[in-house]
């Protein structure tokens, strides 16, 4: 049991001891505590003061920090506050150490002393401090956030940024579309734009390439100087109105081929084409102008003069049906059998009419088969005479390379025409022309007679006449005429029409064969050669009493 003056006493000096603590703690906190300048006067500095030690501050760089940003929950009205036990109250049955602390605090209070802190009190209340002011900051950050905005009634933030990302959204597909409209509109104005260039360039080609004027054989003179280039050729007939296109005709002729034009002058019309055009460019001109052609007069091969008569009334050159030429088939006649022009004819080419027949020697006409055929052109200065002589001399100028070989073989012109003449009659290809030659000449050699219908047609006027097929079987093969050759031997008075060359050369060089017959079908014109004369009867019943009789 301890004495109550000694309890007292220790109580007191207890008590002392720890007012002195607080105290001495207290003076140390103000030591340690940096107060604010505001709140003293700087004292004055004596000499006697040790010199105040100049702090320098420290330049620290700092990178900016950012503090977070929180969603914080608004609070629920109807939320209870969590209760907080209050640690100040006291409860019965407290001990003496916090007995003693309320006294102390009552003290300390009443001498206006500052509150004790331990160490680490003052680092509790500034982080609680600094998180006060920050849940502040967040908590007026949070009410500008929320305030509705000015431009709209009352959407949120997160409302607009998904209005203007939708906004985005459609604006981006407008652009899209629009940039695949305008693509879209380019591609079809690029393809209608080709495709339109192809389809006049097509037209411009197929335009140029066809005759100028298909109605106009009106000719001009058209002189091509020497070393003119297909280029400068087509500037020519454009700018002399023969042409469309010059351009058209430099790549027309290149792109045919025609490339070894000739120099000279050239009659060209503007109903010519350009491959016309280009043919006569190649085959050279004249050195001097000829006079422009007005038309053209065809002959063909195996017309007779009859035939020819008619032949030079119409102009083949012309589009127009029935086109007229200025002659006339009775001039026509009646100049071909003028003894002046025959004998001004003979004294032009003497070869060609060495052995023409005389008039008193049974021939019907003269200068029959000495025409040759062809297609001639006549110029405003043309006449009768002169369309003629065409025809005569181009004769001659066929047989020109023959005529040694013809003399060669014994043979005169006028056989060798008279023959050429049946022949051409006779078969229809170069083959079937040389096979009948040669039988012709196996038959004459054997001292037989050509028997050749043809030269009978030709006494009665029916040859190059449309003739029934019982009328070219049943001919009077007893005709007296010098043109029956089932009754008269040799080559006959003279020729029966004017052969081609494919004849003539076909009786120059006949095929070596033992055929002494041939019958043509009268329905398909094919020969058939036989070497006995029961072989002939059987093709003449096959292919000619048959083929009539049904």
């Amino acid at each position: 049991m301890v004495d109550k003056e000694t309890t007292e006493f220790s109580r007191g000096s207890f008590k002392e001891k720890i007012l002195r603590q607080l105290e001495e703690n207290a003076a140390k906190q103000a030591e340690t505590k940096f107060p604010d300048p505001e709140d003293f006067e700087r004292p004055s500095r004596s000499d006697s003061e040790e010199p105040e030690r100049k702090i320098e501050p420290r330049k620290v760089d700092l990178e900016p920090f950012k503090l977070p940003v929180f969603d914080f929950p608004a609070a629920d009205e109807n939320e209870e506050e969590p209760f907080v036990e209050n640690e100040n109250l006291p409860e019965e049955g407290d001990s003496l150490r916090q007995n003693l602390d309320g006294v102390v605090s009552e003290e300390i209070q009443s001498q206006d002393i500052p509150p004790q802190f331990s160490r680490s009190e003052p680092k509790v209340q500034d982080e609680k401090i600094e998180q006060e002011q920050f849940l502040e900051k967040k908590e007026s950050e949070k009410m500008v956030k929320h305030q509705p905005s000015r431009r709209t009634n009352s959407p949120s933030k997160k409302t607009s940024l998904s209005k203007k990302n939708k906004n985005k959204n459609k604006n981006k597909k407008k652009k899209k579309v629009t940039a695949g409209k305008i693509i879209a509109v380019i591609v079809v104005l690029l393809v209608l734009v080709v495709g339109g260039t192809g389809w006049y360039g097509y037209n411009f080609v197929k335009s140029g390439i066809q005759p100028l004027d298909s109605k106009n054989a009106t000719a001009k003179s058209i002189n091509i100087p020497a070393g003119s280039s297909s280029k400068q050729i087509g500037e020519i007939l454009q700018r002399q109105s023969i042409i469309k296109n010059g351009m058209v005709f430099q790549y027309y002729t290149k792109f045919k081929n025609y490339s070894e034009f000739k120099s000279g002058y050239y009659n060209l019309a503007p109903n010519m084409s350009l491959s016309t055009i280009a043919s006569k460019l190649e085959e050279g001109g004249t050195e001097k102008p000829v006079a422009p052609t007005l038309g053209k007069i065809l002959v063909p091969e195996g017309y007779t003069l009859t035939q020819i008569a008619k032949a030079v009334t119409v102009n083949s050159g012309s589009n127009e049906k029935n086109a007229k030429t200025p002659f006339s088939e009775a001039d026509f006649m009646k100049t071909v059998q003028d003894p002046t022009f025959i004998a001004k004819m003979v004294k032009a080419y003497p070869k060609l009419f060495a052995s023409l027949p005389a008039k008193d020697s049974g021939i019907k006409y003269q200068l029959e088969g000495y025409l040759f055929p062809a297609t001639y052109d006549y110029t405003k200065s043309s006449t009768v005479e002169s369309v003629i002589e065409n025809m005569i001399q181009a004769a001659n100028t066929q047989l020109t390379p023959y005529y040694d070989t013809i003399a060669q073989k014994n043979l005169t012109v006028n056989e060798v025409l008279s023959l050429a003449a049946l022949v051409e009659k006779e078969a229809n290809n170069d083959d079937d022309r040389r096979n009948v030659a040669g039988t012709f000449y196996n038959r004459m050699n054997a001292g037989m007679t050509l028997g050749s219908n043809l030269s009978i047609l030709y006494a009665e006027g029916k040859l190059g006449e449309k003739t029934s097929l019982s009328e070219d079987a049943n001919i009077d093969t007893n005709l007296d005429s010098p043109y029956n050759l089932y009754t008269n031997t040799g080559f006959g008075p003279g020729p029966v029409d004017s052969p081609s060359l494919s004849s003539i050369k076909a009786v120059l060089d006949p095929a070596q064969n033992d055929y002494f017959y041939f019958v043509a079908d009268v329905t398909t014109g094919k020969v058939y050669f036989a070497k006995t004369l029961a072989e002939q009867n059987a093709n003449v019943q096959k292919y000619v009493n048959d083929k009539i009789s049904s």
